[in-house]
């Protein structure tokens, strides 16, 4: 297990991948949307979703909105890291939210084929003594939220 996180962590250009075992930044929780048990696994819940495929990557988009439960650690910092595919040329005005609470506001332009990763972070003070958190995507009217590929769950943590 833990070769897989120090692989994934020097895959990614993480910092971690150079610390010794038991600490460092970790990849804790992610779902990947080309595969549908991963996503049953991550509760996916949502109201007017739509899956599609583009430059051979499939992606989750809505014009309502989806969510996913991930695991997190109770005592560090997150960083939710988000893959975006490109547009398609679909209006891209959505909100994340963690936990019901709004985290981030996005507005997309189409920008090509290649894949697009957003951060975003959250304090200790938001997490802390939780072990899970819902990511949720929720168009604004008359928009889509963006082709989702990946979302996955970050952070330091010592053992």
């Amino acid at each position: 297990m833990w070769l897989a996180s120090f692989a994934l962590c020097a895959l990614l250009g993480l910092p971690g991948a150079g610390h010794a075992p038991g600490q460092g930044v970790r990849v804790v929780d992610a779902v990947n949307v080309t595969n549908a048990r991963e996503e049953v696994a991550h509760e996916l819940d949502g109201e007017e979703m739509t899956v599609g495929e583009a430059a051979g990557r499939k992606w989750r988009s809505a014009a309502g909105w989806f969510s996913y439960a991930l695991r997190i650690y109770e005592d560090t910092s997150l960083t939710i890291v988000c893959t975006f595919g490109d547009s398609g040329g679909t209006r891209e005005v959505f909100d994340i939210l963690v936990d019901g609470r709004k985290a981030a506001a996005r507005v997309r332009e189409s920008q090509g084929s290649n894949p697009r990763e957003f951060r975003l972070s959250l304090p200790l003070a938001e997490t802390a003594g939780k072990t899970e958190v819902i990511v949720t995507f929720r168009a604004r009217p008359g928009a889509f939220t963006a082709r989702l590929l990946e979302v996955r769950t970050v952070q330091e943590h010592l053992e």
